[in-house]
């Protein structure tokens, strides 16, 4: 196993973990989130492409690693 499989499977761990933020944000009626939801949501959502980007990115880099 090469180090961007390693950096792959990270960041689709950190993928999974912010697209459950992203869905507790989006479903939450917790005050302090439904207050600042519009604030929040860009935020989130963007952090959950950066990764998923980034674990593709990383995925296909390892497999034409050889």
């Amino acid at each position: 196993m090469n180090k961007w499989k390693i950096y792959a499977i990270f960041m689709s761990l950190m993928t999974f973990g912010a697209l459950k933020e992203t869905f507790r944000i989006l479903t939450s009626n917790a005050p302090d989130i439904a207050n600042n939801r519009m604030s929040i949501l860009p935020f989130a959502i963007c952090m959950s492409v950066i990764f998923m980007v980034l674990s593709i990115r990383f995925w296909r880099k390892s497999s034409n690693v050889m």
